[in-house]
């Protein structure tokens, strides 16, 4: 009888962890060695740590008996949470179980979650105070951040995912992630205190042993993506490098996110955004000048893309993996500075085609590795770019300034950076996916 009462809990417990993902049988695996599973540094639920579990038990997320004694959240469904959890999977953007904990106040956790931003973690920007992943999820209009609704309707059904998989576990194997940087929170990562919280979802299996990292493996760094990949500089810094403050720029040390983001971010899939009330755009990154095609004539760029051949960017060189204060996730921190400034009114006409989008953070983010009229002539405003459309002085090929009324709503005027014509968002040309007249991708 002993035996089979063992043999059954087992059983149990290998069916209940999980967050969508499910174990076939009971091994140490990489969960020790996770975030999670850490007996120095892992989950730790204040209420029943009281009660004598060990930091890292499996219990602190799972109930195996649907119960245990102390204070503690019920699930919001009023029934038992699926995966055994003490909380729902999932209930809302929002809401979750895995909000319940990765949060800095409030959370169930001892002494609370912090999780920082990519450009904390990455670029070094310390003064950031994005500082947990509810927070971050939390941005709305003009902040953005990933729909965990149509990121939970996009998987349901793909790579072996359910109606009942919880959308975080899209892009987390939560039996595996590891911090980056591990157990600190509160530094900027670093050659040796890297981590690798990603798994791909096309990669996904119910055997979560079976489901490994992304990125932490050789042939899945940048540098095995393209030779031609450039890192940008750390913030303040003109001799250190995303993403961990050595002198490293090959990509050699930063995990392949164009690889992995394009499991979902493609030419073929078909991803309804909620937010945008349209489907994103399609992503085909062989076709991009910011991925593997290299930008026809002179490209009039800052350091440190000034001097290479091949401009090929990694999507977290740009974009924050969970949530931003900027439109369409854009970083608040790119290559070394905050984007800021003074800009100039952006034109409110539509931009058909292709979207009339009025996202003005895209021309911060331009100007943090192209250059602005300012760079060609310090008399010039900033965010004005009439040199590099226009003039021959920038040496790229010329839009040339004699039917301004093609593209200006405002029409005619003054020509120079000083003209009196309205500005055009940057992205009602440059997006990706956007070709010129000639079939020419323009971004």
């Amino acid at each position: 009888m002993r035996v089979v009462i063992k043999y059954t809990f087992l059983v149990i417990v290998a069916i209940a962890i999980g967050l969508g993902v499910y174990v076939l049988s009971v091994k140490a695996g990489p969960y020790i060695s996770s975030s999670h599973g850490n007996t120095t540094y892992g989950v730790n639920r204040s209420s029943i740590s009281a009660l004598g579990y060990s930091r890292g038990n499996c219990a602190h997320c799972h109930e195996q008996h649907a119960s245990i004694n102390g204070s503690e959240p019920a699930p919001s469904s009023g029934a038992p949470s699926n995966y055994a959890l003490f909380y729902d999977n999932y209930v809302s953007q929002t809401d979750g179980v895995c909000f319940q904990c990765h949060t800095d106040t409030g959370s169930y956790q001892t002494g609370g979650l912090v999780n920082r931003s990519y450009s904390y973690r990455a670029g070094g920007w310390t003064t950031d105070t994005l500082n947990d992943i509810l927070e971050a999820f939390s941005f709305t209009a003009p902040g953005s951040s990933h729909n965990l609704d149509d990121i939970k309707t996009f998987i349901d059904g793909r790579w072996g995912y359910t109606a009942t998989s919880n959308p975080c576990v899209a892009c987390h194997n939560p039996h595996a992630a590891t911090g980056d940087p591990a157990n600190a929170p509160n530094s900027p990562k670093s050659s040796t205190t890297r981590g690798y919280p990603i798994a791909r979802p096309s990669q996904h299996s119910k055997d979560t042993n079976a489901w490994g990292l992304w990125g932490d493996d050789p042939g899945e760094k940048m540098r095995d993506y393209t030779l031609d990949y450039q890192a940008p500089y750390r913030y303040g810094s003109t001799t250190q490098y995303e993403p961990d403050g050595s002198t490293t720029q090959d990509g050699s040390n930063l995990t392949d996110f164009v690889t992995f983001c394009t499991d979902c971010h493609n030419t073929v899939d078909t991803i309804y955004s909620t937010t945008l009330a349209r489907n994103l755009r399609t992503i085909d990154w062989t076709q991009e000048k910011h991925g593997l095609i290299d930008g026809n004539g002179a490209v009039s760029t800052d350091p440190p893309y000034d001097s290479v051949i091949g401009k090929v960017l990694a999507c977290t060189d740009c974009h924050e993996p969970h949530g931003s204060p900027n439109q369409v996730l854009i970083r608040a921190e790119v290559n070394g500075d905050v984007l800021g400034g003074t800009i100039t009114t952006i034109e409110s006409t539509d931009c058909t085609p292709p979207y009339s989008d009025t996202n003005k953070e895209i021309a911060y983010l331009c100007q943090r590795c192209h250059m602005d009229d300012y760079d060609f002539n310090n008399l010039c405003p900033p965010n004005r770019w009439y040199y590099v459309h226009h003039s021959s002085a920038s040496g790229d090929p010329p839009y040339w300034a004699s039917s301004c009324g093609s593209c200006h709503a405002s029409g005619g005027g003054p020509r120079g950076c000083d003209a009196s014509v309205s500005s055009i968002n940057c992205n009602c040309c440059h997006y990706h996916g956007s070709t010129d007249g000639s079939g020419n991708q323009t971004f």
